[in-house]
């Protein structure tokens, strides 16, 4: 009978853990009957351990749960003081920091679980690692960008850690915290990518309520630019909560971030249901930070729908509820309220903000997400107040911020304003360049081409310059004619003297007439030259016009080839999202692999050709700065490579884009080959990539790692890859030559002539 109870003692010790989680009230006493019956030191601290986490978790901790969680502690610590074993002294850190947040003493906590780190990170107890991880994070703030970055570094580090232990949900469910730190920080990129494997994890434990996820999907698509999947993930998140029956809270966010999607798409009627309906919602739970967010987002909308007054008395009441406003909703309420005063061209009350919005901009880095709320707000005020040479200032600054953080939607407004204060300045080049940023950025929103209004812009412009050109030559050849007019009637006039003069004196006469030959021997002479430099100057003319006109063929080709090499990256980028999309929705390991592998060789390409964007030469890439930002990239898109160092030796080679694209393919399938198959999980090791000239124009790449090598008996030509056989087609294409050596590891390198453009 005693060794039935000391198996199932074991057993439920296993499971109890979960129990504590999930139910509580069941757990206690279960626990507690364990804990009396329990014969063993170990069995005893694990159960007062468990005991304390059941306290813990109860919603709103009373004084009685924390007196019961300090007992059960105190009882893990008398049982150990026998076993000595590190780890239950760590949980029991652990333990008391979540007791203490609970009690609002963030200090102690904070102690509590940084005491707990230090022994869990030289212990092999990975999910305790993750929990307490987990756990710090909890003491740092999203409102401040330091404590932000903190946070995420945290959440980064647990995620590695409960994908080591094979803790799939709580895994998700970090992901899902890290996506949505990322996305507070405007960086969508990295948000979009956590989220997207939240939702695949999700998807493989079979679960149903994700309309939490797919909210956040759509509201990241929106900030974004893409509208149109920000409106698809924020439906599907509405039809996910109405099929869950969610009356909660959650469903004010889901209607409140669709009403804001439906806002920028220009549904302004249908934004303003919902975003009503949202507040509603967060009325009924009489939640003051919902209906404040709510009615920041709904205050835009009554603007555009013509109600600035509603949207001002809106603000004017949340000013009211939220009497101690967080920085960060600080510049929610002013930038608001000079968008309102505006409007209502009360501009003497919208000034009295100005100072405060310029104050909460110097105390944040100059790439925050709300540097770009300040400065549209700033740029829209003095604009109505037409202070241009400040409009074009906030302009550079917005643009900047927004193109660091991807905010697509608010670059294009910016453009806009800027080539309106350009316009009003006189600036008409500079207008036009930045008419045709706002074009480029307005296409990538919606995909629609405008390239036509802008061609027409600039054909404009030219016409209206050649216009002046012509009307000027024509007063100049006005003005010569009367010359003309006036010189012949000054001969005229010469030639009556002359002839009246000859008949009062002859001798005076042929004086005269000497005197007057040389005279047009001289103008003759005179009128030679001017013929001769009008001449001259004409050519000049003429081919400083030509030289005008290649210098704007040229600037146009550039600006074309770059605009090619942008749409290419686009079409890629969109080639990646369908295939994150697409895995999101397989389960075979095989496809997903397959998929993962696409976009790996997508990404090495769509780097290419963002280099060539963005460089100032359109026809060769720079090698050495291409592969570390390959290798950059794979080393943080595969994650928890902390173990494999990559030795890099790449000399300063130019590649054209011809050679460059077979050449970055070879490097990604042997890079990617060894991160996955060269060294076990736990195995420290080496990647050494080097890419260099041999001579007489030969150019070697080589990629050798020192791990595991091939399996024994493995043959490349019989058991080879497709990623083999895609490098030795690539080498093909190079005309180069192949070697793959299974030595102290394994070893690719190819060796190719260099292409001279």
């Amino acid at each position: 009978m005693n060794r039935l109870l000391l198996v199932l003692l074991y057993i439920l010790l296993g499971i109890l853990p979960c129990m504590a989680r999930q139910n509580y009230r069941v757990a206690v006493p279960v626990l507690q009957r364990m804990l009396a019956e329990c014969t063993t030191d170990t069995g005893r601290v694990r159960v007062s351990l468990e005991l304390a986490e059941a306290y813990v978790i109860r919603p709103g901790m009373t004084d009685t749960d924390y007196d019961s969680t300090m007992m059960y502690l105190q009882h893990a610590a008398s049982f150990n003081i026998r076993a000595k074993d590190a780890r239950w002294e760590a949980r029991a850190d652990f333990i008391r920091s979540k007791a203490y947040r609970e009690k609002g003493w963030a200090k102690e906590g904070r102690d509590a679980i940084l005491k707990a780190l230090p022994r869990l990170e030289v212990l092999n107890y990975p999910e305790d690692l993750a929990d307490a991880l987990m756990e710090a994070a909890n003491y740092y703030s999203i409102d401040k960008e330091n404590q932000l970055q903190e946070k995420i570094s945290l959440y980064e580090k647990a995620v590695t850690q409960y994908h080591k232990a094979g803790n799939m949900p709580d895994e998700a469910y970090a992901l899902k915290m890290l996506g949505d730190c990322y996305h507070c920080w405007g960086k969508y990129d990295e948000a979009l990518l956590r989220l997207n494997q939240t939702l695949v994890l999700y998807k493989k434990m079979g679960r149903k309520d994700l309309q939490g996820l797919y909210d956040l999907l759509g509201t990241i698509a929106t900030g974004k630019g893409d509208y149109s999947l920000g409106l698809t993930y924020g439906l599907q998140a509405l039809k996910t909560a109405e099929a869950q029956k969610d009356t909660s809270l959650q469903l004010c966010t889901i209607c409140n971030r669709l009403s804001i999607t439906l806002f920028e798409l220009g549904d302004y009627k249908k934004a303003q249901e919902l975003a009503e309906k949202s507040l509603r919602i967060a009325k009924q739970y009489q939640d003051t930070m919902s209906m404040i967010v709510v009615t920041t987002n709904l205050v835009p909308i009554y603007q555009k729908n013509n109600d600035p007054q509603k949207a001002l008395d809106l603000m004017t009441q949340m000013v009211e509820m939220y009497k101690q406003p967080l920085d960060k909703d600080q510049v929610w309420i002013y930038t608001n309220m000079v968008k309102c005063y505006v409007e209502l061209r009360q501009l003497d009350k919208a000034a009295s903000y100005i100072p405060g919005l310029l104050t909460l901009s110097s105390q944040m880095t100059r790439y925050n997400y709300y540097q770009t709320l300040i400065y549209a707000t700033l740029v829209k005020y003095y604009y109505t107040i037409r202070q241009f040479d400040k409009v074009t200032y906030y302009c550079m600054l917005e643009a900047d911020a927004c193109k660091r953080i991807g905010h697509i939607n608010a670059l294009s407004l910016s453009y806009l304003y800027w080539f309106r204060a350009d316009s009003a300045l006189g600036n008409l080049s500079s207008a036009i360049q930045h008419y045709k940023e706002y074009k480029v950025v307005n296409d990538s929103l919606f995909k629609i081409s405008k390239a036509g209004e802008i061609a027409r812009l600039q054909v404009q412009y030219d016409f209206d310059q050649k216009n002046k050109d012509i009307t000027l030559k024509q007063q100049n050849i006005e003005l010569l004619t009367r010359q003309g007019l006036l010189q012949r009637a000054a001969l005229k006039e010469a030639q009556l003297t002359r002839n009246i003069i000859i008949t009062g004196a002859v001798m005076l006469l042929l004086l005269l007439i000497l005197s007057y030959n040389r005279y047009q021997l001289k103008q003759e002479s005179n009128k030679r030259l001017q013929l001769s430099q009008e001449e001259i100057s004409k050519k000049n003319l003429s081919l400083q016009q030509l030289i005008d006109t290649q210098d704007k063929l040229l600037e146009e080709k550039e600006w074309l080839v770059k605009e090619i090499h942008h749409r290419v990256r686009n079409n890629l980028q969109i080639v990646m999202s369908l295939l994150n999309t697409q895995a999101a929705y397989l389960h075979d390991s095989n496809a997903l692999e397959a998929i993962s592998e696409s976009r790996y060789r997508m990404q090495a390409i769509s780097l290419i050709h963002q280099k060539l964007y963005l460089s100032g030469n359109m026809a060769l890439i720079d090698m050495q700065n291409y592969i570390r930002e390959l290798t950059s990239y794979l080393r943080s898109d595969f994650g928890g490579l902390q173990h494999i160092y990559f030795d890099l030796d790449i000399a300063a080679i130019r590649l054209d884009v011809s050679q460059a694209v077979p050449a970055s393919l070879i490097l990604n399938e042997a890079l990617t080959n060894a991160i996955k198959y060269a060294f076990s999980k736990q195995e420290a090791g080496i990647i050494q990539v080097s890419f260099k000239c041999a001579g007489d124009g030969m150019l070697t790449l080589h990629v050798h790692d020192n791990g595991e090598g091939f399996p024994h008996g493995f043959d490349i030509k019989t058991h080879g890859t497709m990623g083999m056989r895609l490098i030795e087609t690539l080498t093909e294409q190079l005309e180069g030559t192949l070697v793959i050596e299974a030595s102290q590891g394994v070893s690719v390198q190819v060796s190719f002539k260099q292409q001279m453009s």
